[in-house]
This record gives structure tokens, sequence and C-alpha cells, in this order.
């Protein structure tokens, strides 16, 4: 913000700042938003290719119970992240 203090006066200086402050918190709030909502979308990537892997891993015929128990856990730990991702 460049301010030329020989034309300007005191009331317009300090509505210039404002202005120029609320500009600012309305543009760092957007980029804000605009990262949060990036970050969602790759994690809801990796959920669902979590997800994924797991429904085939438990397709394999003769899995061994210990290893199907945890697929099981991962599966549904990953499901839960998913409802975490959707309700914020």
């Amino acid at each position: 913000m460049y301010i030329n203090f020989a034309v300007t006066g005191m009331e317009r200086l300090v509505r210039e700042v404002r202005s120029a402050l609320h500009r600012r918190k309305r543009e760092e709030s957007a980029a804000r938003r605009a990262v949060e909502e990036q970050m969602r979308s790759e994690m809801r990537e990796t959920l669902t290719a979590m997800l994924l892997s797991c429904e085939l891993a438990m397709s394999v015929p003769d899995i061994p119970l210990p290893a199907a128990e945890k697929i099981r856990t991962i599966d549904h730990l990953a499901r839960e992240l998913r409802l975490r991702l959707q309700v914020n």
C-alpha cells in the first residue's frame, strides 16, 4: 500500500489502512480455505485407495485370520477418517 502524505488526509489514511487490513484478512481466509479443501481432497483420494486395497485384500482366498483382522481394523479406521473429513 502506497500513500502520498502530501495529498492524503488523516481520515482517508485511516480508511485506506482499514480497507487494506480487511482485504488482507479476506485474502488470507480464502487462501486458508483453499489449502484446507485441497488437503481434504487429497486425503479422501488416499482413503479411497486404502479402502479399495482392503476390499481386494479381503477377497484373497484362504487369508489367515490374523491378517484378516488387521485388514478389517485398517478398513474401520479409514472409514472413520472418511466420516470425519465429510463432517468438517
